[in-house]
Formats: structure tokens, sequence, C-alpha cells
């Protein structure tokens, strides 16, 4: 299959050579854009740059000829067949492309990406990091109000209903209580009887 491809794209370009300007420069674009893609498709780069202009394959090519720079193997991955008949691209006298690469300069500036988004995901450790400490400095803040919380409550005053014996006698309170041993005049004692003692 590969080498039917070679075969076609050698056939191709030398009936282009031969006819000098296409006559019908929609069937030489079409048949240039075609073998420009399947080569891009293929990784066959050189061969790629050999259906582009001189001028334009020494800007997208390295400097040995072979290959296309990087962020232009990139572009012209991502360009379909489709997308390049609709760009405003045309073909010299020899049939080869120009105007490729405008379109793929393009390419490359919409998939451009800022700084920021080019960070994301390079500092995952360094924010699984941070989320652990945030969450050990949660827990330390709660186990410190709990331990606030615990010495107050040790510190509280414990109130009772129980009255004392005195504030039993002031309000008159219940019949367990002996009444006061209330002093004669003499120095003796007497006891006052207030109810049943039980």
């Amino acid at each position: 299959m590969r080498k039917l491809l070679v075969l076609l794209s050698a056939i191709s370009m030398f009936l282009l050579g031969c006819a000098g300007t296409p006559k019908d420069e929609g069937e030489g674009l079409d048949n240039a854009l075609v073998s420009f893609t399947s080569s891009v498709q293929s990784s066959r780069w050189q061969e790629a740059l050999s259906y582009v202009t001189p001028d334009e394959a020494r800007q997208i090519g390295t400097s040995d000829g072979y290959e296309f720079l990087p962020e232009y193997q990139t572009a012209a991955s991502r360009l379909p067949l489709s997308t390049l008949r609709k760009a405003n691209l045309g073909v010299d006298g020899e049939g080869r492309l120009v105007g490729i690469k405008a379109v793929m300069d393009e390419t490359n500036e919409r998939y451009k990406v800022s700084e920021d988004q080019a960070k994301v995901g390079t500092n995952l450790k360094q924010m699984e990091d941070d989320r652990i400490k945030r969450r050990l400095e949660e827990g330390q803040k709660i186990l410190q109000e709990e331990e606030a919380t615990a010495h107050q409550e040790q510190q509280v005053e414990v109130l009772t209903n129980r009255l004392t014996d005195d504030e039993k006698r002031k309000y008159g309170s219940t019949r367990d209580l002996l009444a006061p041993e209330s002093t004669r005049d003499d120095g003796t004692t007497e006891e006052s009887y207030n109810g049943d003692y039980k």
C-alpha cells in the first residue's frame, strides 16, 4: 500500500513537472493536498516537504531538509484534508503548495495555551501536600477547641438544688430538720416543735 502511494505520488509529480503550469489549478491543488496529507499522516516528513515550495520548506523544515520542525509536525498532523481544501492555498508552476506555512501557523496559534494552562497537572504533588496540610491544621484546630471546652467544663461550678441547713430554716424547709434550739434567759435550752419528727 505504501509503495503504491509512493509510486502514485512519483507519477503525479512527474506528470505535474512535465506539464508546467497545470491547466486546471483546482485539480493540481487537490493532487498536491492529497499527496501532502497522506505523507504527513504516514510521518514521511521529507516527502511531505517535497510538496511545498522550497521557500516555505526551508521555513517549516529542519536545516537538513529531512523533517518538519516539531511545532509544524504537530500543526500538520492536526490539519485534515477537508480543512486544507477550505484554506486559501494555491500551487506554483511545479504543482507545489503555496501558503501552507500560514495555515500551519494559524493552527499553532489556535492551540497555543497560556503559561497557567500549561502548568495544569504539573504541580499535583504540591497540591496534594497542601491539601493534607490544610486537613491537619483543621484537625488540630478542632482538637484545641475540644480541649478548651473540656477544660472549661472541669472549672464549672456545680450547682445543686439542695439548701443548707440555715437556708432550710430560713425558708421553712423540710421535716427532717430539727428545730433550732432556743436559749432561755437562764441559759438553758429549749427545743421547739414545729411538726412531726419522723
